[in-house]
């Protein structure tokens, strides 16, 4: 679609869903996945900062569909009264602007009744005398004294590029610029479209910008996560120190954490995906998982050496010989129940796959190291009773 649109002179494409559109207008009120609102109150200087920002912009790699948009070009017929001129005829500029309203656009001049309903006459000229800029200039205008001119002497009538548009936000003056993100993280992409901007253009006094959009939503979600993480983590601190009565295990369980996610950061980039809010949110899900995990097996070590009075090397052996199948279980289910969503490609997909790619790829890694790398740091955390030696564990 794009090469086929770009054939056609004078068109700028940008693609996108229909729903996904309504959400942007929504939360930035502007329809681009990546938007800059531009603010000025010059419309001529905003249009070639605009531009400036654009040209700066397609020059960062993964920055695609990028346009601006055209806030002047619109051929219109302008009519300038010459008040000077005006006053000599003994007219006002109101009287010309009705002549003018009533020549193109009509002007009620009495009502019509028709049975119970009432419809107003409109009176204007006929549309071949209003065909062209010579006909506008032909119109007949008679003065205080009954002298017959025409409009083209009491004004400038010229044909000049005028305003496709005008937006305003919080009463001012605005253009944006819109762009989207292809094959690249959001994250670097705007980063380098920041820098180049920041190097390319120079913005005047009473004039600045805002990047938007899903940049916007994205530092917002990670704003937020940057106080859930911490205190998620916390949370599940105090939940394993009241199970296991032992600050020591607790840290211990929680070291599992970096097992998963070191398999969720490798498994991205080799499904070609970056990080984003979705990802980090699986994150969240996927400590749950692996914490779990590594629960099962130490809890279970922990109940060899204070009910049988394992060794420790025995309790450890023990424990990770029978913890394998449920660890193994809980890890295939939620590797095969997330697959179909990581091997989508439909609608939603893009929130969808790195989501099921980040809890796949650390169950993998997760449940393999907790298996083989946490037992041989149980020792180190052991809390051995004060007066044995190599007894079960006891209160930390």
């Amino acid at each position: 679609m794009a090469r086929s649109l770009r054939e056609i002179p004078g068109i700028d494409s940008q693609f996108s869903q229909y729903i996904e559109d309504n959400v942007n207008e929504a939360v930035s009120g502007v329809k681009s996945e990546l938007a800059i609102k531009l603010f000025g109150d010059d419309p001529v200087k905003l249009q070639q900062l605009a531009n400036q920002i654009v040209d700066a912009i397609k020059t960062v790699p993964g920055a695609a569909d990028v346009g601006t948009d055209l806030l002047l070009g619109q051929p219109q017929i302008q009519i300038a009264v010459d008040r000077a001129v005006i006053a000599r005829y003994g007219l006002a500029v109101a009287d010309i602007q009705t002549i003018i309203a009533t020549a193109i656009g009509g002007q009620a001049a009495t009502q019509v009744l028709e049975g119970e309903r009432t419809f107003d006459l409109v009176v204007k000229l006929r549309p071949e005398s209003v065909l062209d800029i010579d006909s506008i200039r032909n119109i007949p205008v008679f003065g205080s004294n009954g002298e017959r001119v025409t409009l083209g002497i009491l004004a400038d009538v010229e044909t000049l590029p005028g305003l496709a548009r005008i937006n305003r936000e919080e009463n001012e003056r605005r253009t944006d610029i819109k762009m989207s993100v292809r094959d690249r993280d959001l994250d670097s992409v705007v980063t380098e479209a920041q820098r180049k901007v920041e190097g390319a253009v120079r913005l005047p006094t009473g004039y600045r910008l805002e990047w938007t959009g899903s940049f916007e939503n994205e530092q917002r979600a990670e704003r937020r996560l940057a106080y859930i993480v911490p205190f998620t983590l916390l949370a599940i601190f105090f939940l394993l120190f009241v199970t296991f009565n032992s600050a020591r295990f607790a840290v211990l369980v929680l070291l599992t954490v970096p097992f998963s996610a070191a398999g969720g950061m490798m498994a991205l980039p080799l499904a070609g995906l970056n990080i984003s809010v979705a990802a980090l949110v699986g994150f969240i899900a996927l400590f749950g998982i692996s914490i779990q995990n590594s629960v099962i097996l130490v809890s279970r070590i922990i109940e060899l050496r204070r009910t049988r009075s394992y060794e420790v090397i025995e309790a450890i052996t023990e424990g990770a010989a029978t913890r394998v199948r449920p660890m193994v279980m809980t890890a295939l289910m939620a590797i095969l129940g997330l697959l179909p969503m990581a091997l989508s490609t439909g609608v939603g997909a893009e929130t969808a796959r790195p989501f099921a790619v980040v809890i796949i790829g650390g169950v993998f890694t997760g449940t393999i190291l907790t298996l083989f790398i946490l037992p041989l740091l149980y020792p180190v955390f052991e809390y051995r009773e004060r007066g044995t030696d190599g007894g079960p564990p006891g209160r930390a």
